[in-house]
């Protein structure tokens, strides 16, 4: 049986049942704008009886002449496509703000003409309000993190900062009195030797206590260069980082090959020793994990920012490693560099690994 074929009355007498019991808002206009049919629901909504309401445009029926013309606005745009429209709209109504999910569809005759709008609109106020709760507990929740994360980087940062100067105490003790009772020993072997038999045991045994203390004095300069890399303190870091490489190519047996910047850097204490032990990481990342034969340090002054670039031509590095937030060596790059207002980007390039650092020479403390 088809909608034609039911008895006119009965189809009006459920329609009229369904309007006039449903909590949505249910209306007709003419394309003029002019109610001709509120639902109830619609009538109680808008505080007025069927006399009062039918036969008034939007800006009579809404208190707010802004919504009205929105209101209006939107049921010509629904009449001019033809074609039904989902629209969210939040109106003052008699009984206080509300947002309503409404559809509204043009309304034809049965010669096709074009007679108005017919809508039917639900109050989401409370769907709505939840959901602005929500999003403002994600706000809060996000402010709340941001705020956690940059007080445990500001710890982490000034954890770094004790230990660069615990580092740099003990170095200086090692340079100072270790190394001027170095030095007295060394003297005071010079004047021993004369009194040493000519004999071959005692030429052998004066060799040996030679190459003992030369192991020492040598001991305690790398110690005190891991410590603190007395060419940063003292030239800078384009030479401290120079110095570094010479002495990582010596040990690791890679060929490495240094790029520097023709112009001076400006001096930055903190900014160095950062960028300093960030390459000190990854050059023992090479040395551990590449397999490599080659690496490229490129060090270079790009539009206010120092652009640090170490390729090597290994293995490369898995996404899978990349991505991983409990390798703390990579998770202490990054840290590093998010504390200076950098950032850094690990990637494989199919032929090995390249690892470039970005850090604004004038980065803001947090």
């Amino acid at each position: 049986m088809s909608a034609s074929d039911h008895d006119p009355l009965t189809v009006s007498a459920l329609l009229i049942a369904v309007s006039d019991n449903t909590n949505d808002l249910i209306f007709v206009k003419d394309r003029d704008g002019a109610l001709l049919y509120a639902n109830p629901a619609a009538l109680k909504a808008l505080g007025k009886t069927c006399e009062q309401a039918l036969h008034r445009t939007s800006s009579e029926l809404l208190a707010d002449a802004e919504e009205a013309v929105r209101v209006d606005d939107d049921d010509r745009l629904v009449m001019t496509e033809g074609k039904s429209r989902c629209i969210e709209q939040t109106v003052r109504m008699h009984h206080g703000v509300h947002t309503y999910s409404t559809t509204k569809s043009p309304w034809f005759d049965a010669d096709g003409q074009l007679m108005g709008v017919v809508g039917i609109s639900t109050d989401i106020t409370a769907r709505k309000a939840a959901e602005d709760s929500l999003r403002q507990r994600e706000l809060q929740l996000e402010a709340t993190i941001a705020e956690r994360t940059a007080a445990l980087r500001e710890l982490t940062n000034h954890i770094e900062n004790i230990r660069e100067e615990e580092k740099r105490a003990i170095a200086r003790e090692l340079h100072d009195d270790m190394g001027a009772t170095l030095t007295s020993l060394s003297m005071h072997l010079q004047g021993a030797y004369g009194l040493f038999p000519e004999d071959e045991k005692w030429r052998h045994r004066k060799a040996k206590i030679q190459s003992l203390l030369t192991e020492v004095v040598a001991s305690t300069r790398r110690m005190q260069t891991r410590l603190r890399p007395t060419m940063l303190d003292l030239f800078g870091l384009k030479t401290a980082i120079g110095d570094l490489i010479v002495e990582f190519g010596e040990q690791s047996g890679l060929v490495c090959r240094l790029s520097l910047p023709d112009e001076d850097l400006p001096a930055d204490p903190k900014l160095d020793i950062a960028l300093y032990r960030m390459l000190q990481e990854i050059l023992n990342n090479v040395a551990k994990h590449a397999g490599a034969t080659r690496v490229d340090i490129i060090l270079d002054i790009d539009e206010e920012q120092l652009a640090l670039t170490v390729r090597d031509d290994g293995v490369g590095i898995d996404e899978h490693r990349v991505r991983n937030t409990t390798t703390y060596g990579l998770r202490g790059l990054r840290e590093r560099a998010a504390f200076l207002g950098g950032h850094i980007n690990i990637r494989s390039t199919g032929g090995g690994t390249a690892v470039a650092i970005r850090i604004p020479l004038s980065a803001p403390a947090p």
